[in-house]
């Protein structure tokens, strides 16, 4: 998942990926982050990280109250702070497992996010079948989407290996 924002927070929650063949969803691709960040991974190549807390943002009116998942403030997601020292087009970026699929398979791909604010930027997802690489632009939005959680769904064709 890449982000390019400026000054204000995004924040980002409950990953779940999962090839329709399967039937059943891989929990080694799934992730609500409240253990940490399973086996998804910040970006080294990148200018800032994604952090993870609990309860409001610490910039005001820029946040959750609360997470997705509990549906309380001792839930956790993932945030990024946007605010100085970040730059615009300051890129945070958290990948996947490398997943290999079944042979010309969709997969699901599913999160939940929350842009608010009044400088938000972008809330991009590629997917990358090359490390080191940007990938192709899979899904963005663009600005305020306002105070509340949105569910996104993707669907992910691939034969070969590949991140999101």
């Amino acid at each position: 998942t890449k982000a390019t924002i400026p000054l204000s927070d995004i924040v980002l929650l409950n990953l779940h990926l999962t090839f329709c063949s399967a039937y059943i969803s891989d929990p080694d691709l799934q992730c609500d982050f409240e253990n940490g960040l399973c086996n998804w991974a910040q970006d080294t190549e990148d200018d800032f990280d994604w952090v993870r807390i609990q309860g409001p943002t610490p910039t005001i009116n820029t946040g959750p109250l609360k997470d997705h998942t509990t549906g309380t403030s001792l839930g956790h997601y993932l945030y990024m702070e946007s605010s100085e020292p970040q730059e615009f087009e300051d890129k945070a970026v958290l990948l996947s497992p490398l997943f290999n699929p079944t042979y010309n398979r969709t997969c699901i791909f599913r999160f939940h996010y929350y842009m608010s604010g009044k400088q938000v930027y972008t809330l991009s997802v590629f997917q990358r079948t090359m490390s080191n690489t940007k990938g192709i632009l899979l899904w963005y939005k663009y600005g305020n989407q306002g105070e509340r959680w949105i569910r996104q769904t993707l669907y992910i064709s691939s034969s070969k290996p590949f991140q999101v």
